[in-house]
């Protein structure tokens, strides 16, 4: 299991409460000890093994909490279908590229931060655009929103990029929400609304051939 480089730059806090804790307090030692645990456990990196194929994979580990189809006039053009998925503080928080493609536009945009359960949290909370251009005219806009615990945002990409099904491509720190755009008279979607979704793993759904 690999850990995300930024849990180091926010655990400094918890490894000075931890040795005062030795030192003065042993039951500070033990929360301090926990907290530090669950921070590294938030930063999670686990390896993925990406399924073969075209398929749109879901771009984040969470549950399916908005299945719609809407204008997108930013980027696509047109009528899209988006997927919305809520992270918790329990879910891994890598966010990654759901299909292969270049970076060919990122775009954000800062706002409040609401429960990412709150459907408004969609349009209102702070946001990271990132859009990919694939093969045969495929793309996909994956939108990346803070939440009321998660106030931090990283897109490691840049554009240009070309960024394989899968890859990761940065991380939102604390609870958020991923929505998943894509054209909808190519894609076929095969989720449900309520489902459970991972990262780089499940498939969102397919291609119109």
């Amino acid at each position: 299991m690999l850990i995300d480089r930024r849990a180091f730059n926010g655990s400094i806090p918890l490894v000075v409460l931890a040795v005062l804790g030795a030192l003065v307090f042993k039951p500070l030692f033990g929360a301090a000890a926990l907290l530090f645990t669950g921070h590294l456990a938030f930063f999670r990196d686990p390896v993925r093994r990406v399924p073969p194929g075209e398929t749109v994979l879901s771009p984040a580990d969470g549950l399916i909490v908005d299945m719609s189809e809407e204008d997108e006039t930013c980027r696509l053009g047109q009528k899209a279908f988006k997927i919305g998925i809520f992270l918790s503080i329990f879910n891994c928080h890598i966010s990654r590229a759901p299909i292969a493609g270049k970076v060919d536009y990122l775009k954000y945009e800062p706002g409040e931060f609401l429960n990412a359960l709150n459907g408004e949290s969609a349009v209102r909370n702070e946001a990271n655009w990132v859009g990919i251009q694939g093969s045969e005219g495929r793309k996909a806009m994956v939108k990346q929103i803070s939440g009321a615990i998660a106030r931090r945002i990283h897109c490691d990409a840049s554009l240009g990029d070309v960024l394989s099904r899968g890859q990761k491509f940065g991380i939102i720190c604390y609870g958020s929400r991923v929505e998943c755009w894509v054209p909808r008279d190519l894609f076929i979607p095969t989720i449900k609304k309520g489902q459970k979704v991972k990262a780089g793993l499940t498939v969102l759904g397919h291609w119109n051939a």
